[in-house]
């Protein structure tokens, strides 16, 4: 894994020195799990100024690592420490509204490969072939002679929602599964509990109703033998995708103009085995809505400003 001796080096002479750990924005728990253990590690090593930051949100799936936490988790913190590392996030404008002041020391640990406008960082810890950052971490964490019961459990449920429970993992996907499970006595019963969403009283029949409100105005499109559902609603879009694929779309694209313009999508995985990366589409999206776009092959997302009608024509047309 490149970067890993480089970053080693470092962080053996960084000595005195402040960590900003950054995370993308509505952070899911692959990311904020990826800076929740590394903050316990680098606190285990004697670094005491380390902050958290996530851009604009916590996801619902991550708000239960909080509390694995060794510190606060700041929502659009200002930049101020010596190092900043980022995690999970191959775009800087996944990372708006934070700014990072031009000069400042930079590490990137990521499984994603962004080929057009790649973060410049000092130090890049980038493996495109993982299933997810969490597992990079695990690597890093080997390599450091580190590991404690809380960052196990942290990084367990960054593997688990990345690789959507499992369905997208692969061989060394488990090996470090079982590493960590071999490491301490957790249970993938209570990481199942851990990345269970957290939401308001009533969020249940909030979710059955934006699925039902999508299916009222659910478009269903047929090209060649695929069948794509087309939806709108206020909230829960990617939820309302998994719905649609288990009703039988092969495709699914949601959109959500509430506090601005959100899109998801999900797709089946034969058609990822056949070439289609919703996460490639999704990056071209993100400019064209004022924000930011990504994922992986079968599941991907976009967050901006504006024109989602544009952005949902683009995403059809790019997959027909």
């Amino acid at each position: 894994m490149k970067g890993k001796i480089k970053l080693k080096r470092f962080l053996e002479g960084a000595g005195g020195r402040s960590f900003l750990l950054l995370c993308h924005h509505n952070a899911d728990p692959d990311s904020l799990g990826s800076a929740i253990a590394f903050a316990r590690f680098l606190k285990a090593k004697g670094f005491d100024e380390v902050r958290i930051g996530v851009a604009q949100s916590v996801s619902s799936y991550a708000r239960r690592l909080l509390p694995l936490s060794p510190v606060p988790v700041e929502r659009n913190p200002e930049v101020s420490e010596d190092v900043v590392v980022i995690f999970d996030t191959s775009s800087l404008e996944q990372l708006e509204p934070i700014e990072i002041p031009l000069g400042k020391f930079t590490i990137l640990v990521d499984h994603h490969m962004e080929k057009e406008r790649p973060i410049k960082a000092d130090i890049a810890v980038v493996d495109s072939s993982r299933t997810s950052t969490a597992e990079i971490v695990w690597e890093l964490f080997k390599y450091f002679g580190f590991a404690d019961e809380e960052s196990v459990k942290a990084l367990l449920a960054g593997v688990l929602t990345d690789t959507a429970s499992f369905r997208f993992a692969n061989a060394e996907t488990f090996k470090a599964v079982s590493e960590m499970l071999a490491l301490f006595p957790v249970q993938m019963g209570e990481i199942y509990q851990l990345v269970a969403p957290v939401g308001e009283e009533n969020t249940d029949q909030a979710k059955r109703m934006a699925v039902l409100k999508a299916c009222q105005r659910l478009e269903v499109r047929k090209f060649r033998k695929y069948i794509i559902a087309v939806s709108r609603v206020s909230a829960y879009e990617s939820y309302a995708c998994k719905v649609f694929l288990q009703l039988g779309a092969d495709i699914a694209v949601v959109g959500s103009e509430k506090k601005g313009v959100r899109i998801s999508a999900r797709a089946r995985e034969s058609l990822v085995k056949k070439g289609l990366h919703l996460g490639r589409i999704m990056e071209k999206v993100g400019p064209m809505i004022g924000g930011s776009g990504g994922g992986h092959a079968g599941a991907a997302g976009a967050n901006g400003k504006r024109n989602l009608d544009g952005a949902m024509n683009f995403i059809l047309g790019e997959i027909e």
